[in-house]
């Protein structure tokens, strides 16, 4: 299985150039559960499934345009929904409704729908800590932890997460008590420096994760772009066969 997924890794695909640091280290046979949290345009779903085409692929987006955006593709790709089915639902820590700030293209400087977070930027970044200027509109969406949609669709374990949530990746984690007992790797992205009011920062996860059996993979952390965010992977050895 890993030579076959070393063979369609992808020259310029993001989720393959995480996967380096997993594939040579760890058998990824056995992961048939992946879950796409924070998709926005499917883009990593998409290539998950082409890198595990035997995996079921569950992707989450709360704003409308863009879970119709990930509609949108998966249909273009001619992918049906046994393979990768997409949620418009946020998940966090918390059950029901909530308010949600999504980036609006229409006064923003930059239409950075990816931006968009259950969280508010922080006061007086606009301007300067970013060279564009984004603006965010306040809409409802439904919220689900991971463990009670776990539940209700019947998984009763989950392989792998790929998440990108802007400042609530800790939130979602702490979502998903029961589901991460069974979870082998999360590639995710943390805070370094907060932009958003109550981003949740790398030292956090690390400690949240280290608690319940994660361990970091050293060399994957990388920043994303600029030293407020970065990448980097987690793994749960207990879970994960070693090579």
């Amino acid at each position: 299985m890993n030579d076959n997924l070393k063979s369609r890794l992808q020259k310029n695909g993001l989720v393959s150039e995480r996967l380096v640091y997993l594939v040579d280290k760890y058998d990824l046979s056995s992961i048939t559960e992946i879950l796409d949290i924070g998709s926005w345009h499917l883009g990593q779903a998409i290539e998950l499934y082409q890198l595990f085409p035997d995996a079921k692929v569950s992707a989450f987006e709360p704003v409308p345009e863009s879970y119709n955006l990930c509609l949108q593709n998966r249909n273009s790709y001619g992918i049906d929904d046994s393979k990768i089915s997409v949620f418009n639902v946020a998940l966090s820590d918390v059950i029901g409704e909530v308010k949600f700030y999504a980036v609006d293209p229409t006064t923003s400087s930059s239409p950075n729908i990816g931006a968009s977070s259950l969280l508010k930027f922080m006061d007086g970044l606009n301007g300067s800590f970013f060279s564009q200027t984004w603006n965010q509109k306040e809409i409802l969406v439904d919220c689900l932890t991971l463990d009670k949609w776990c539940n209700d669709n019947q998984k009763d374990r989950i392989d792998l997460i790929w998440m990108d949530t802007q400042g609530t990746e800790l939130s979602v984690l702490k979502g998903a008590e029961k589901t991460l007992k069974d979870v082998k790797v999360i590639l995710t992205e943390v805070g370094l420096k907060p932009y958003y009011e109550g981003h949740s920062m790398k030292k956090e996860i690390d400690e949240f994760l280290l608690e319940r059996g994660f361990i970091e993979i050293d060399e994957s952390f990388e920043l994303n772009g600029f030293d407020y965010e970065a990448n980097t992977i987690y793994v749960n050895e207990n879970n994960f066969t070693q090579r």
